[in-house]
């Protein structure tokens, strides 16, 4: 009977397991936690957004590092082949307007119990609390314990992760595992992460729908629409955190927030006017709470010098203008990007160019596989992540499953 030993349980080291397994093999999963899957339940905000369903390329759009590379895998097992594998062994799933996915119930915690079972009904042996300190190859695979237990295996999947999060045990350690059985890897670095500024703002945890981000550094212009989430030094949500994925390591020029994209400035100048216009005896805080944001307004009055408490009628067209134009563009002092403690993932890591993309196969060592987010791909938020993960797991584990 072959044995296939798994490095890590999070999401790509579980389905990994789940398709390796047959009658003819063993398959065991090291977990250095008390629990597999604990970065799992903290994804999409505890609700867990599984995939997204955007179609075959618009989904590979989503993928920033290295899409020729998943291209083999996700064809194999796209978010649809996803999706009918956790519908059809009764996990339901719910599909919101922005195309994100989750489980119906909303919540990880059956994520992680759907994962839970297949291992059980499978007989897929988890260990816990074991961190797998040195692996090496003679033969077989030899791993070591941090008790010096040692085991063997005939076919080896790393799948531990990378650097972000690191207080749910993702501190690295797949890459040193991988470095030392000859692997390069790609210098890892935070992405996904909030955006801390300069800026002295007075919003606190406002959030504001359907901004643009508009970013220009040193070599191009960068624009990013989503949702935003302004809480005093840092900018958060999904906007944000995508537009950091572009900006690593980029010069920033200027940076601004147009936070209502959809108006032109002689738009949102004549919407002004009319609620000035129909409310001239009230102080413009009244008159324009309808159309911004009050904390909002109240700071951009503040940046143009014009109280809050001046009659509607009162407003000039220099002061009108100064109010389209902080709406339009916000003018953002950027300071720095979020580190690994606040990065939802990992770019960099295993160097693709060694990795078999048909079944994520090293190139260097005949039975080793690396799966998950130890690979060098990454990709926007909206389950774009995950996505690449469970396609990964499916490539190298279906591939030992057909030859054990």
């Amino acid at each position: 009977m072959k044995r296939i030993g798994i490095i890590g349980g999070g999401p790509a080291g579980l389905m990994a397991a789940i398709c390796a397994k047959n009658k003819n093999n063993h398959v065991t999963i090291f977990e250095a936690n008390d629990k597999a899957g604990k970065k799992l339940l903290m994804t999409g905000g505890g609700r867990c957004n599984i995939t997204n369903s955007a179609y075959f390329e618009d989904f590979l759009e989503n993928v920033v590092t290295n899409k020729k590379f998943i291209y083999s895998a996700f064809t194999k097992f796209d978010n649809y082949a996803l999706l009918n594998f956790l519908n059809q062994n009764g996990l339901e799933t719910i599909i919101e307007e922005d195309g994100r996915i989750f489980p119906k119930s909303e919540k990880a915690t059956d994520v992680l119990r759907f994962f839970e079972r297949q291992i059980i009904e499978k007989e897929i042996d988890l260990r816990t609390k074991t961190k797998i300190k040195k692996v090496y190859k003679d033969e077989v695979f030899y791993l070591t314990d941090q008790d010096d237990k040692t085991y063997t295996f005939d076919y080896l999947i790393i799948a531990t992760g990378g650097k972000s999060y690191p207080r749910t045990g993702s501190d690295g350690n797949g890459y040193l595992l991988a470095s030392k059985l000859g692997h390069k890897i790609i210098t890892t670095k935070a992405v996904l992460v909030p955006i801390f500024i300069n800026n002295k703002l007075s919003l606190r945890a406002q959030s504001f729908r359907d901004v643009r981000l508009n970013i220009k550094t040193s070599d191009e212009n960068i624009s990013v629409s989503g949702d935003l989430l302004i809480n005093g030094n840092f900018l958060t949500g999904p906007a944000a955190l995508r537009a950091s994925s572009f900006i690593v390591d980029k010069n920033i020029v200027d940076f601004s927030i147009d936070f209502l994209p959809d108006l032109t400035y002689n738009e949102l100048e004549k919407n002004i006017l009319y609620f000035l216009n129909e409310n001239p005896k009230k102080t413009l805080g009244n008159a324009l709470k309808a159309l911004i944001n009050f904390s909002l307004l109240e700071e951009i009055l503040r940046l143009g010098k014009i109280d809050i408490n001046k009659k509607s009628s009162e407003l000039t067209k220099n002061d009108r203008k100064a109010i389209v134009s902080h709406l339009k563009d916000f003018k953002i002092d950027f300071a720095r990007l979020g580190s690994f403690e606040s990065a939802v993932v990992t770019r960099g890591g295993v160097d693709l160019k060694d990795i078999n993309p048909q079944n994520m196969e090293s190139k260097l060592i005949d039975g080793l596989f690396f799966v998950g987010e130890i690979l060098d791909i990454d990709s926007l938020t909206g389950g774009f992540n995950l996505q690449t993960y469970f396609s990964t797991a499916y490539a190298a584990g279906t591939f030992i499953k057909e030859n054990t």
